[in-house]
């Protein structure tokens, strides 16, 4: 009877660590998906750049084609046009142009997506965390072998020019850090 209840015991905490490693094997699965959908989503929208420019919501700031620069509190850190928004023999009112803005909010990187390229106030969007528990975002715009931390591709100043990768490298909370570069489309 003493033998049985020690291999019962035995058995039990067997059972117990599987359970456990199973959860951490689940957690890390969970975060290894959302940083690739994240990196597969940031990559995608890149490659579909366009050179199309964007018309801010005022009224009065002039129009860019791409804004990029260091995150400063919770406004987009990095603004464009982005094409290949598919629309399947043209159910939807709508063109295959969109604004794609990326910010960091409170830790959590969010992709923010308007119905149109030149969005008023009114204009719906819809946001998407894609990653959490990030600390800070570098971002990096290369043009021939020159890098840059800022770039405005402002239109009315002949400016309109793409650069040819944009990198971006975040740093999470645990000091991991996630970098990726992409090649950007509409470039001239």
């Amino acid at each position: 009877l003493f033998i049985l209840a020690l291999v019962s015991s035995a058995g039990a905490s067997l059972l117990i660590g599987a359970t456990g490693a199973g959860q951490q094997v689940r957690e890390r699965e969970a975060e290894a998906r959302q940083i690739d959908i994240a990196q597969r989503l940031i990559r995608q929208d890149i490659a579909a750049l366009s050179a199309r420019a964007i018309q801010p919501d005022d009224g009065f700031s002039p129009a860019a084609n791409l804004i990029g620069e260091a995150p400063r509190g919770e406004d987009p850190f990095l603004t464009f046009v982005r094409g290949g928004w598919i629309n399947p023999g043209r159910l939807e009112s709508r063109g295959s142009l969109q604004s794609v803005a990326y910010s960091l909010r409170q830790g959590q990187l969010v992709r923010e997506v308007a119905l149109r390229p030149d969005a008023t106030r009114s204009t719906p969007t819809i946001s998407r965390v894609l990653l959490e528990d990030v600390r800070a975002v570098e971002i990096g715009f290369f043009r021939g072998g020159d890098r840059s931390e800022f770039w405005r591709g402002d239109v009315l100043q002949n400016r309109s020019i793409l650069p040819d990768i944009i990198e971006l490298g975040m740093t999470f909370e645990d000091d991991t850090t996630l970098r990726l570069a992409a090649i950007t489309g509409g470039r001239s």
